[in-house]
């Protein structure tokens, strides 16, 4: 049977500071810290809170936060295409609401605000990932796309670039296509199915160093690949848990 959730869409100035400190302790509980909270916590704050970021963060009927992740927006131009890039940094759910229907569908939400404040351009979601996040993230999307995956399309390797010297200036290694010096996120909770073993496999080959705090930016994009994707999706986990 699903667990009930709700899913709130807050602008990053919207988001309360005792709601801001929630969601920063779920994430604690998802990694090990390689500095002190007090600078972690700056960090986190300085991330998530700023002109055009938002933040999802997805609620029992307690209203206590199970889940969220945040967005951030950066619009580019790659070979005279228009793009933007949504930034997702954060993204942590405990075990039993990874999946969710509602945590899927809550991203379209985003699209008509990406109209109103860039105009018309293709939309693509954004991030640096580790094994857990490239695992969800991939099945959510059916495909994702790297700097270290020699199928990437050209305008996607630059506009890969593109999002990690704008949100990573010092720790972006172009060369080797990774971001380096990140906290390690803990992997004791990676899905057991085959087709979650098969994807961190695949994660294990694009970026075999992840445990020295080396993490993988990825680019899916807001296609007619990703609705077929995501309806199937939704509807089987709907019956499942149903």
């Amino acid at each position: 049977m699903s667990l009930p959730l709700r899913a709130l869409l807050l602008t990053s100035t919207d988001v309360t500071e005792e709601r801001l400190r929630e969601i920063w302790r779920l994430r604690l509980e998802m990694l090990t810290l390689t500095r002190s909270e007090e600078q972690d916590w700056e960090e986190f704050r300085a991330a998530v809170v700023g002109a055009d970021r938002y933040v999802f963060v997805f609620v029992d009927p307690d209203d206590t936060a199970q889940g969220f992740f945040t967005i951030a927006m950066l619009p580019v131009d790659v070979e005279r295409r228009r793009m933007l890039l949504m930034f997702s940094k954060y993204f942590y759910f405990r075990p039993a609401y990874r999946g969710h229907p509602k945590t899927i569908l809550a991203p379209w939400r985003l699209v008509p605000i990406a109209l109103r404040s860039f105009g018309p351009r293709s939309l693509h979601f954004v991030t640096t990932a580790f094994p857990q996040s490239y695992v969800s993230l991939t099945r959510t999307a059916g495909r994702t796309w790297s700097l270290r995956d020699d199928a990437t399309p050209p305008k996607v390797r630059q506009a890969l670039v593109a999002f990690a010297e704008a949100f990573y200036p010092g720790s972006f290694d172009a060369a080797e296509g990774v971001v380096r010096g990140a906290n390690v996120a803990d992997g004791d909770s990676l899905p057991r199915s085959s087709e979650a073993r098969r994807l961190a496999e695949r994660y294990e080959e694009l970026n075999p160093t992840w445990r020295d705090g080396v993490t993988l930016p990825i680019l899916f994009s807001v296609d007619a690949r990703l609705v077929g994707h995501n309806v199937a999706r939704v509807v089987r986990r709907s019956v499942r848990r149903g």
